[in-house]
């Protein structure tokens, strides 16, 4: 008989939500101490961004979601899948650019990932 050893798997949601002034742009940076795997990017575009508001994800300063360019959506919430590997601090990187020349906007971004809890954790 084998014994298998369980893993308690944890996740934590890395959030970034920042209001961006007209003809405005933005870098966040954050990252999380423990080595995981990225399990979804969720970026949600509120009524009235309407194509204006250009958003991107960086993992380690380059270009994960999208791959190239930038998404600029309204009134929509697309969720990404991945199993993308992620290594302890490293760093993630949102970038908003809001080309509209009237509204400020405030979109927000949400990367979850999915880590193993600590032995010595409680």
């Amino acid at each position: 008989m084998v014994e298998q050893e369980t893993e308690e798997m944890k996740e934590i949601e890395i959030n970034f939500r920042d209001t961006v002034q007209v003809r405005q742009g933005i870098r966040v940076t954050r990252s999380f101490h423990l080595p995981g795997k990225i399990t979804q990017v969720m970026f949600h575009f509120p009524p009235g961004c309407n194509a204006l508001v250009d958003v991107r994800l960086l993992k380690d300063e380059r270009p994960f979601y999208p791959a190239q360019g930038y998404l600029a959506l309204d009134n929509a919430t697309p969720v990404h899948y991945t199993d993308a590997d992620y290594y302890a601090n490293e760093p993630l990187t949102v970038e908003v650019l809001n080309r509209d020349g009237i509204n400020p906007h405030t979109p927000s971004i949400t990367v979850v990932i999915r880590y193993k809890k600590p032995w010595y954790s409680g």
